[in-house]
């Protein structure tokens, strides 16, 4: 006997759907098997263990099994929103081209070439309302296609952070895409 789904009530329409997204989940893992990544033996507890530890990229294994698992990559997400004390959205749809300053909430991100080193870039982070009680340990770019980079910020002078990186970093190259969002805590 088979049913349509219109006339399936709420509770069977929930449950087929939570056994489609379970097969969905086990189409992804079995796919990253087949191809021999390691995407299946990254849990939500070793990004945990990367976003409370030291600040280093993300290992190549978590991006593969970030970009394998889309609910993985959802709490992965969550996790981020929750741990920022400060955000900076994606840049407005009319956004083209780089981007040299980004507004977030509370806080301003300028690059602006040196002039001393060719290739090298200064990243500022400014606080625009009072200097944060606690300020800022952490700085991470995230990106449509999972890239996610993070970086480790000095000690504010006068409400600002200050880095001298080369232009040619994945950090600045994920800043100046409008299509990524900014998180610092």
């Amino acid at each position: 006997m088979s049913k349509s789904w219109s006339s399936l009530d709420t509770k069977q329409k929930d449950s087929v759907a939570a056994v489609f997204g379970a097969l969905n989940t086990l189409d992804a893992l079995s796919e990253a098997v087949a191809e021999g990544t390691q995407a299946e033996r990254v849990g939500f507890r070793d990004l945990v263990a990367w976003v409370k530890g030291p600040p280093i990229d993300l290992p190549l294994d978590c991006k593969r099994a970030l970009l394998a698992n889309p609910f993985l990559r959802r709490d992965f997400d969550r996790l981020l929103s929750r741990t920022a004390l400060w955000r900076c959205e994606r840049a407005a749809a009319a956004s083209t081209g780089q981007l040299d300053t980004r507004e977030g909430e509370g806080f301003r991100i300028r690059l602006k070439p040196s002039r001393g080193a060719a290739g090298q870039v200064y990243l500022l982070i400014e606080f625009t309302r009072e200097a944060p009680s606690s300020a800022p340990q952490t700085l991470v770019v995230t990106g449509p296609d999972g890239e996610c980079s993070r970086l480790p910020l000095p000690e504010l002078q006068d409400g600002t952070a200050q880095i001298l990186t080369d232009e040619g970093t994945e950090i600045v190259r994920l800043l100046r895409d409008p299509k990524t969002e900014i998180l610092l805590w």
